[in-house]
């Protein structure tokens, strides 16, 4: 019982006497001068340079997917594997959007199993992925699963776009997508 009644005033000690440590570690005026460089430091050329840093935000916008075509999200209307429909796809099962990111298109593409995203490049109308497939921690078993799978290996062949009557179509070999914009 007489530790514990000492308890309060042994903590109150070891935090004042760590506020006087660090106190003491810092000179009167509370900043420390920077030491100026010896003339041999200033001299070397070769020294490494820090990087200024930076404190502005990535810049965000929307970019169309062809000339003339809606710059908006798109959502799938149908869809095609070897010639042979693909009904879960309708009704905007699909979802795409292009952003460009500092001037890098990044594709965003959203499945019932969750989203995929990709950096990707468009020259005239073939769209490429130009790296890796990132996906969704999302897990999904059976058709859901299914379905995400046929889109990113769809999304891994240059894909040929058209954009006519409002709507968008993708299409790589006997497989395709065709989107509305949303």
């Amino acid at each position: 019982m007489d530790r514990a009644r000492h308890l309060p005033l042994k903590i109150s000690v070891l935090l004042a006497s760590l506020l006087m440590t660090s106190c003491a570690a810092t000179p009167p005026g509370g900043q420390s001068t920077p030491t100026p460089l010896s003339a041999s430091a200033q001299a070397d050329k070769s020294a490494p340079t820090p990087l200024p840093a930076t404190t502005s935000q990535p810049q965000q916008t929307c970019a169309p997917f062809l000339p003339g075509a809606p710059c908006t999200t798109y959502d799938s209307v149908s869809a095609a594997s070897n010639g042979k429909a693909l009904p879960w796809a309708a009704n905007g099962a699909v979802k795409a959007q292009l952003t460009s990111i500092n001037g890098e298109l990044l594709l965003t593409v959203r499945t019932p199993c969750g989203p995929l995203g990709a950096p990707v490049v468009i020259k005239g109308n073939i769209l490429t992925v130009a790296g890796k497939i990132a996906t969704g921690a999302e897990g999904c078993v059976g058709a859901e699963g299914y379905q995400r799978l046929w889109v990113q290996e769809f999304l891994k062949r240059p894909i040929a776009m058209t954009y006519e009557s409002g709507k968008l179509l993708w299409s790589s070999g006997d497989d395709s997508l065709t989107f509305k914009a949303e």
